[in-house]
């Protein structure tokens, strides 16, 4: 079995493990996203994490394009679809407060996918530092800054195709920002 099957099974078992165990208080959120990556470009989308207690979280992202240039309309431009599905260990200061900062990191799972040449899921991981700010009926906002990591390869199994190489090192490391609601249970 390979590092990238047994990377995402792990992180299937601690989600499935983790739905069985009570919680005593939690936070569902819905986030807009925002990903800077060191060898493509920056791009924009949604996301939504689930946290358990004060130690968990899961979350999922989807970024629609970050390779996202200005003025470029060609049909031939290469496009990089990035869903980060995320599980970590996270400590929140103050969980049970309307502040509640925290910090944290994990384990990434990142579903690529291109518009020209083949790219393979990769594992990766992921660092964050945030605060959910909650009104007294306890939905509220949240803030946070993440830094993830990751490199895979895009591969071109279309013979003569001038315009990318055989094989390209793309690093999708990065800082990135989220905004959302959140909603305390």
């Amino acid at each position: 079995m390979n590092m990238k099957k047994t990377g995402l099974y792990a992180v299937a078992v601690l989600g499935l493990s983790l739905l069985a165990i009570p919680a005593k208080a939690g936070d569902f959120g819905v986030f807009g996203a925002y990903q800077d990556t060191r060898d493509a470009d920056s791009g924009y989308g949604v996301g939504a994490k689930l946290d358990f207690g004060r130690f968990v979280t899961l979350r999922a992202t989807y970024l629609g394009d970050v390779t996202a240039q200005e003025n470029s309309t060609s049909p031939r431009n290469f496009k990089l679809r990035v869903i980060p599905l995320e599980a970590g260990l996270q400590y929140k200061f103050q969980s049970e407060s309307n502040f509640s900062p925290y910090l944290g990191g994990g384990a990434s799972y990142f579903l690529l996918d291109t518009n020209r040449g083949n790219i393979d899921d990769e594992l990766g991981w992921f660092a964050m530092v945030g605060a959910d700010i909650k009104t007294q009926h306890s939905f509220g906002i949240m803030l946070e800054a993440i830094y993830r990591d990751v490199q895979s390869q895009v591969r071109d199994d279309r013979n003569g195709d001038p315009t990318i190489s055989d094989r390209v090192n793309v690093q999708l490391r990065g800082f990135g920002a989220n905004a959302g609601l959140v909603w305390h249970f």
